[in-house]
């Protein structure tokens, strides 16, 4: 990892005349260490992070016990709260640890010389804008180091420290809690985790977490999880180094953390390019497996390699048929666990209940026969470590699950439950947002291309709240992704401003044909005859002669919603993503082909650049489509498309191009006739050897996804 230069000129300004110091501490880090310096050093603000959540909890709880008079105020935070308890906490310590929290803190709170202790995790490496006067640390890599870092003395003119410790150590009586996520996987269910992910899981023993027991017949090793021993080992030689050295006083700049990146991460990196070489055939043959054929046994290898898990619990018999099938999981908000936390639970329920007495976990999964988004999943009965590792939806025994807002939740088998339950995701019907509204064909392409082009304001829920939110255009989010992944994978020979152009078409065409099976005249009949129910009845627009793309439904009203649904039964809505695809290959044939062409690309590589726009139209709602086979062409015969397609195709088109780079260089392609016989259309066509034209696929998918999405919320 190698950090662009900065002129010095400009850190003058980066500094900003603060100034932090930083210093390795041998002893291990306690609720008594940072009791005692709280009180040695009258310091009034005071973040503690720790890597783990369950590390964070055992502090916290040790330092609520030394803390019975109430000499300080004392706030957890971690990833395990639900969304409205930790945007409240948020809140609070945006105001508490401000940048002006001395000015400020007497004015609006009366006990300002209270001091604000905040124990966290990695939560706060990057998003809460506050500092502190001291920052107590668990060791971890520099570039994530060097992120907490930040949190202290971050503005101009402040001074801060910042302790680093190798390990924390929890009193006895919160060492059970503290080690919940503490564990270790063996080596062979994770030697063929790509690199970027083994940084997620555990790989050394547990921490010693016992302030108060003298001796122990086995000491435990340092556990460094949820990061590597090698790079954390790195990142204290050189802690050390600068501790022992006589700049131990001064300023840690901009260029001392370039240095120190530089010679902690630049080999690492270099190792990790390796690891990941060296899997990518096997990723790259489950990914082609999993995501286009719907191999059960292959999603499962991938979620191997995940390291978190979505859990849920309830307690009410209301949740639970007869049959324990559960009601709707997909309106319920899980926690994100690591797996290493859920191994422990298990290996620790054999050990102290034993199996086969009662169960710990059971696994939430579809039921056979229906589909993918079936609501109402089944619960079956985890029986091993394996199956546990290869699920990721989870539902837990409610007996060994607690939770309140103070120290968030805990999972295990000495945890007490406390009847809590997996709570209803929040509401997301809101104005702007996954409410449809009538919209034209051709003004649903203009407004998906401006996506692209943009940057927008719209309304979205965050933690429950409607907030407003800018945008990025999707072109600033994927342009370089996917330029470098042509260059890299695909055309190594151009350069990267070529791949970038290259890959802008792709997205271009992707949605310019993506809606053309919304032409045919069975689906502009069914379309246009609800939206004159909803202009007569629900206050709709007008449909008049328009060609459409949406209509106006809002799935909150029970009178439209039970409406739509009676219409329905009598007017059924034909499919339109894979007669898109089926027609997406006259327009291409006319308009992308003779442009690749011309940049002197071989055959093959042509033929499978367009099938990865024809993919993305005919996939886009549904990435395991398999396109027509015999039995459904001999049922639908032909695409027939409404009178004006023409217009709105050639509309659009003008519309769009006048705002594409390469627009000039296209010929404006037509479909020219309104009746298409159907043919078998293989959507399946990449093999694994060709499997970078698959992942060009998804990353052409998903900025298609990311403007059909964010057009909806424009309107």
């Amino acid at each position: 990892m190698e950090i662009s230069r900065v002129a010095d000129v400009d850190l003058k300004i980066i500094e900003a005349n603060r100034c932090r110091i930083f210093r390795a501490v041998a002893q291990p880090l306690t609720a008594q260490l940072i009791w005692d310096d709280i009180f040695q050093n009258n310091r009034q603000r005071v973040i503690v992070i720790c890597n783990t959540v369950s590390q964070a909890q055992g502090l916290y709880r040790d330092l609520e016990a030394l803390n019975q008079d109430g000499e300080i105020e004392i706030t957890l935070l971690h990833s395990r709260f639900l969304p409205e308890h930790r945007a409240a906490k948020e809140s609070y310590l945006k105001d508490v640890f401000a940048q002006n929290w001395r000015d400020s803190y007497q004015d609006t709170y009366q006990a300002s010389n209270i001091c604000q202790v905040l124990i966290s995790t990695q939560v706060i490496e990057a998003g809460i804008n506050i500092t502190c006067e001291v920052l107590h640390t668990q060791l971890s890599p520099m570039n994530s180091l060097l992120q907490r870092g930040g949190r202290c003395a971050r503005f101009a003119g402040e001074f801060g420290e910042v302790y680093v410790y190798r390990t924390v150590e929890v009193n006895q009586e919160n060492q059970d809690l503290a080690e919940t996520d503490l564990f270790e996987i063996e080596e062979n269910l994770l030697s063929d985790i790509p690199c970027d992910s083994v940084a997620l899981l555990p790989t050394a023993e547990h921490t010693s977490v016992n302030n108060n027991i003298a001796t122990t017949t086995e000491p435990k090793k340092e556990s460094f999880l949820p990061y590597k021993k090698e790079i954390c080992e790195l990142t204290w030689q050189v802690l050390q180094a600068h501790t022992n050295s006589e700049h131990v006083h001064n300023h840690v700049g901009f260029r001392i953390e370039e240095e120190w990146i530089n010679l902690v991460h630049r080999d690492e990196d270099l190792l990790t390019l390796k690891r990941r070489e060296n899997s990518e055939m096997e990723f790259e043959s489950n990914f082609h497996d999993a995501v286009f054929k719907g191999d059960e046994s292959k999603a499962i290898a991938l979620i191997r390699k995940v390291d978190n898990r979505s859990i849920f619990t309830w307690t009410e018999s209301g949740f639970i048929d007869d049959d324990d099938e559960v009601k709707d999981i997909q309106k319920l908000l899980p926690f994100s666990v690591p797996i290493s936390t859920l191994c422990k639970a298990w290996r620790d329920f054999q050990e102290n209940i034993g199996f086969g007495d009662d169960w710990i976990f059971k696994r939430i999964e579809t039921p056979k026969n229906k589909s993918q988004s079936y609501s109402q999943p089944v619960l079956s009965p985890i029986t091993s470590r394996d199956f546990l590792i290869g699920c990721y939806r989870i539902f837990v025994n409610p007996r060994y699950i607690y939770y309140d807002e103070n120290i968030g939740l805990k999972i295990g088998v000495d945890t007490t439950g406390n009847r809590f339950n997996s709570p209803p995701k929040p509401d997301k019907s809101l104005s702007n947002q996954y409410r449809y509204q009538m919209d034209t064909y051709v003004g649903h392409l203009v407004l998906m291309w401006k996506c692209w082009r943009e940057n927008f304001e719209t309304k979205i829920l965050r933690n429950g709240e409607s907030i407003k939110v800018k945008y990025p255009a999707v072109r600033d989010e994927l342009l370089v992704a996917g330029g470098k992944f042509i260059q890299t994978k695909i055309l190594p020979n151009l350069a990267i401003d070529e791949t970038e152009a290259l890959f802008e078409t792709l997205v271009f065409f992707a949605i310019f044909t993506h809606d053309l099976g919304k032409l045919q005249l069975k689906w502009q009949q069914v379309m246009r005859g609800w939206q004159k129910i909803a202009h007569c009845k629900y206050q709709g627009k007008n449909p008049r002669e328009y060609l459409l793309a949406h209509t106006d439904y809002n799935p909150d009203d029970k009178a439209q919603k039970d409406e739509l649904k009676a219409y329905e039964k009598t007017n059924k809505r034909p499919n339109h993503a894979v007669e898109s695809a089926f027609l997406t290959q006259a327009i291409l044939k006319q308009s992308l082909v003779p442009f690749l062409r011309n940049s002197s690309l071989s055959n093959d590589k042509i033929k499978y650049l367009c099938y990865t726009v024809i993919m993305a139209a005919g996939r886009h709602h549904f990435a395991w489509a398999e396109g027509f086979q015999s039995a459904d062409v001999a049922n639908l015969k032909q695409i027939e498309l409404s009178e004006e397609y023409d217009k709105a195709i050639a509309h659009s088109w003008r519309c769009m191009v006048r705002f594409f780079p390469n627009g000039d260089c296209l010929h404006q392609p037509s479909l020219g006739k309104s009746v298409y016989n159907l043919k078998e259309l293989n959507l399946n066509i990449f093999e694994r050897d060709e499997i970078e034209f698959l992942q060009l696929y998804s990353l052409v998918v998903r900025a298609l996804r990311l403007c059909d999405q964010r057009s909806v919320q424009l309107m």
